[in-house]
């Protein structure tokens, strides 16, 4: 017999009901559902928070290189312009500061003084205003040059800043308007200048020079030293005794130094090392868990990871540079004194520095000759 057309619809939302029933989730799958969710998003989240970080820090090392790199290119551009023969001049030395406000002169910072050919561009950007009749042109202008770091701090308060120095430089036309930054009252008895030069760039741990000299051997790695083949950490093109000894021992004039004839001497090559520590740099460097005396070789650190512990790496307290020997966990060893820095005791709680290093290298014209154009 025919189904009823009640019978068909009672049929059909059995069917209905069994369906959804079927199609439908337990509580057990949706926590586990739930759980598998929640594992995913986390793992999803740590990946992309390493990520940033990783990527965040890929972008602070380009900036510091970038940054490091222009100084260093900038610095290169003015050696490439010395002036050589008899109005040439070129004075590097090493001169020290009294950071920590205790009256006794501890940090040791670089200056550089040069004479360089002036650009077109140059000289209509410093003769602004002058009658043309008195204006120079390419050939006849010569720039004076100063290179210097002078300290970012000095006082007795935010110790962990008296380790960075800012980077300078200065420039005007010979014989123009102002001091003269080769007359010896240019600085003052605190070594800074008299007039103030243009910030080049802040966060500087070291400005490191070297010279090379016509008897320096330096293809197979520069080293600073007593002996001929060795290189210069002063100079002073006509050994007028400019870099004085007495400030520091690398004020010394190299053993490779010819006497000065009618040519003021140059360098064969230049070496630049600059490092830059930020002020974000900072806060992820660790500090000393133990004093530690002028004698001690090794270091107590609250963090070893957060110690640079590659060949040839180097750390700062205070005023002290420390070349790291190994990193063992919480231990350092390190050799005291290096870079002509004097090993001195440090407290406990003391930040230990590094920066980004960069390296530039400028052969310079030994014998180019005056422009008589």
């Amino acid at each position: 017999m025919r189904a009823t057309r009640a019978e068909r619809a009672r049929r059909g939302a059995e069917r209905v009901t069994t369906t959804e029933r079927r199609s439908g989730f337990t509580l057990v799958e949706l926590m586990v559902a739930s759980g598998l969710l929640v594992i995913l998003s986390l793992a999803v989240f740590q990946f992309l928070r390493r990520f940033t970080t990783l990527w965040q820090k890929s972008e602070e090392r380009r900036e510091l290189v970038e940054e490091a790199s222009g100084v260093t290119e900038l610095f290169a551009e003015d050696l490439a312009s010395l002036v050589n023969g008899p109005r040439g001049d070129l004075v590097a030395e090493w001169v020290f500061f009294d950071t920590d406000g205790d009256d006794v002169p501890e940090t040791m910072w670089p200056r550089v003084r040069m004479l360089r050919f002036a650009t077109e561009s140059e000289l209509a950007r410093l003769q602004a205003g002058l009658d043309a009749a008195k204006k120079k042109h390419a050939g006849e202008g010569v720039l004076e040059v100063a290179w210097l770091v002078m300290p970012a701090y000095v006082g007795k308060n935010e110790p962990d800043r008296r380790s960075e120095g800012i980077v300078m430089r200065g420039e005007r036309l010979q014989g123009g308007e102002g001091l003269s930054f080769f007359e010896p009252g240019f600085f003052d008895a605190a070594n800074r200048p008299r007039q103030t030069p243009n910030e080049v760039s802040g966060g500087v741990l070291w400005f490191g020079l070297e010279f090379a000299t016509q008897t320096s051997l330096v293809f197979d790695g520069w080293k600073v030293g007593e002996e001929l083949s060795d290189v210069a950490t002063s100079w002073d093109a006509w050994n007028r005794g400019r870099p004085s000894a007495d400030r520091h021992f690398w004020n010394e004039p190299g053993k490779g130094m010819p006497k000065a004839g009618e040519r003021a001497l140059l360098p064969r090559r230049v070496r630049l090392t600059l490092e830059i520590e930020r002020a974000d740099d900072r806060k992820r460097r660790t500090r000393l868990s133990a004093p530690m005396a002028s004698t001690d070789t090794t270091i107590e650190v609250e963090d070893g990871s957060r110690v640079p512990d590659s060949r040839g790496a180097f750390v700062r307290i205070d005023a002290e540079w420390l070349e790291v020997v190994q990193v063992d966990d919480r231990t350092v060893t390190v050799r005291r004194g290096a870079r002509g820095s004097n090993p001195v005791g440090h407290a406990n709680g003391a930040l230990v520095h590094y920066g980004r290093q960069v390296v530039r290298e400028v052969p310079v014209r030994m014998h180019q000759e005056d422009w008589n154009l």
